[in-house]
C-alpha cells in the first residue's frame, strides 16, 4: 500500500518543565519560553514538508490543576506570544485557531485570543490549532450535550445523528482528522489528546524534551511516518 501525504500533524509539547529544571534555571517558565521557540520552528517546518494542518496542545484541561503560580505565567506567556508573534504569523501566512473549552478563559485571555485569530483568519498556507484548556474527553461531552439539546428542541432528529453530524460539532470541525502524533518528553499516551480525530493516526514517541525537539527529530518523525504501511480497512 502506498505512504500517504500528512494532511494533519498533532504534536503534545511535553518536556518544558523538565528541560528548565535540567538546566538549573529556578522557575520552569524558562522552560515554557524556550518551549514556543519550538513551537514557532514547527510551524516552519511543517510549511517545508507540505503539511496544511497542525494541532499542538498548548494546556489541557488538567493543567488547571497545576500551581496558581505556573497558571498565571502560561497565560502571560500566551498573551505575549499571541500579541509578539501574529505579524510573524501573518507574514509567513499562518492562520491561527484556538480549540477547547475557551469557557473557563479570563475575559481578557479570551480576547486575546480571538483578535488573533481575526488577525489571521485571511491566511492559507498553515492552519495551525492551539490546544488551549483541551481535553478530549470534555470536547466530546460539550458536542453531545448541544446535539441532545438541538434534539429537545426538536431541531435534530436522532437519526441524523452520524459520525459525519457528530464531527462537525466537534472543536475541529472541517478539519481532517490526524495522521500522525509526536510526543516529546519520553511518556507513551495521549493524554487527553484529540482521541475522536486520532483513531487512525500512527504515534511517534521520543525521548527528547520538548524544548530540545530539532528539524533532524521532526525529519525523522516523518521518515518514520514514511515507513508505515497504514490500512484504513478500505
Amino acid at each position: 500500500m502506498e505512504n500517504q501525504q500528512i494532511r494533519h500533524l498533532g504534536v503534545i509539547m511535553d518536556g518544558n518543565r523538565r528541560w528548565a529544571r535540567k538546566h538549573m534555571f529556578t522557575s520552569v517558565m524558562r522552560g515554557h519560553e524556550k518551549g514556543v521557540d519550538t513551537f514557532m520552528d514547527i510551524c516552519t517546518w511543517c510549511q517545508d514538508a507540505g503539511i496544511p494542518y497542525l494541532t499542538v496542545y498548548a494546556f489541557s484541561t488538567e493543567n488547571w490543576e497545576r500551581s496558581q503560580e505556573e497558571v498565571k505565567g502560561l497565560f502571560k506567556l500566551m498573551h505575549r506570544f499571541f500579541e509578539d508573534e501574529v505579524e510573524t504569523c501573518i507574514r509567513r501566512d499562518i492562520r491561527i485557531k484556538v480549540i477547547g473549552n475557551l469557557s473557563l478563559l479570563e475575559p481578557e485571555d479570551l480576547e486575546t485570543v480571538r483578535k488573533a485569530e481575526e488577525m489571521t483568519a485571511h491566511c492559507r498556507n498553515l492552519l495551525v490549532q492551539v490546544a488551549i484548556s483541551y481535553g478530549g474527553r470534555d470536547e466530546i461531552l460539550r458536542a453531545t450535550k448541544e446535539m441532545a439539546a438541538d434534539v429537545l428542541a426538536g431541531k435534530l432528529r436522532i437519526e441524523e445523528i452520524t459520525e459525519e453530524t457528530f464531527g462537525a460539532r466537534l472543536d475541529t470541525a472541517g478539519v481532517p482528522d490526524v495522521d500522525l502524533v509526536i510526543r516529546t518528553g519520553g511518556n507513551q499516551r495521549l493524554s487527553n489528546f484529540l482521541p475522536w480525530q486520532t483513531v487512525y493516526a500512527e504515534i511517534y514517541f521520543t525521548n527528547i524534551l520538548w524544548p530540545d525537539f530539532s528539524r533532524a527529530d521532526f525529519d525523522e518523525a516523518l521518515h518514520y511516518y514514511e515507513g508505515v504501511q497504514i490500512n484504513r480497512g478500505k
